[in-house]
């Protein structure tokens, strides 16, 4: 019985362009399965090689393209050197990167973009962001006052102040004193009548307490550092109109909202 010679015929094209494309999807995320797919590679030329010796008593051909293979044999045999050739090639690439000192070897491309799109504080720095646009500013004012160097960085849309880490015990005391108890100690006061936080302010200076104008997403506000916490209940005291914090304000205890 005569045995069909193997021959390069359309379906075997078709199937080797398909395994092509699977190689390359493979290389870009699991390069280290094409390495273990070379060495597999390895093994299935033997079992072809051994196979066909078998059948025609006959070990050693100078030229590999006259070996008397099937059709199947043949498909396996172009496949397992397609499979060698790639893990060759990779394995040299990602041999030359690791000697130019890159770590993240066999890891893929795909991999080595999601790491590199994924942004984490460098190596002995720190970061913060507020959702308020006003408390944002006031941190890079206050740092920018300070001296302490800083940098932004924006991940998912998100803004980062980020300095480093030997200025951190400076900037978490700014952060404490001049930005996170901002509104939260009662050292503050948002009045709608631009009169009235006029004459406020100028109470606030007869008094040489030192007081500045903050904006906010809420309004306006004027901010104390230093003196008690009720001033603005002392000032409504000793006003002559009869005027009082709002129900709002004094509920929230946030902002000292005051009016008329």
């Amino acid at each position: 019985m005569q045995m069909d010679r193997f021959n390069i015929t359309r379906q075997t094209i078709t199937f080797l362009v398909l395994l092509a494309a699977l190689e390359l999807a493979i290389v870009l995320v699991f390069p280290l399965v094409s390495v273990v797919f070379g060495a597999f590679a390895v093994l299935l030329v033997a079992l072809v090689w051994v196979k066909a010796g078998i059948r025609t008593r006959k070990w050693l051909w100078w030229n590999p393209v006259a070996v008397p293979l099937t059709q199947v044999e043949g498909t396996i045999a172009l496949s397992a050197v397609l499979f060698f050739s790639v893990g060759v090639l990779v394995t040299g690439y990602e041999a030359i990167r690791f000697a130019s000192g890159e770590k993240n070897v066999l890891t893929g491309y795909a991999f080595r973009h999601m790491l590199r799109s994924q942004p984490s504080p460098p190596l002995g720095s720190r970061s913060s962001s507020y959702s308020d646009p006003a408390m944002q500013q006031r941190l890079k004012d206050e740092l920018a006052k300070a001296g302490i160097p800083y940098a932004l960085d924006v991940t998912d849309g998100k803004e980062f102040i980020k300095w480093s880490v030997e200025h951190n015990a400076a900037v978490e005391d700014i952060k404490r004193r001049r930005v996170d108890t901002l509104f939260s100690d009662n050292r503050n006061a948002s009045f709608p009548d631009p009169a009235l936080r006029q004459e406020f302010t100028d109470w606030l200076t007869q008094r040489n307490i030192p007081y500045e104008i903050v904006n906010s997403t809420s309004g306006e506000f004027v901010v104390w550092e230093k003196g008690p916490n009720d001033l603005v209940r002392q000032f409504m005291e000793g006003r002559s109109v009869d005027c009082a914090p709002s129900a709002a304000a004094s509920a929230s205890g946030k902002a000292g909202q005051t009016r008329c």
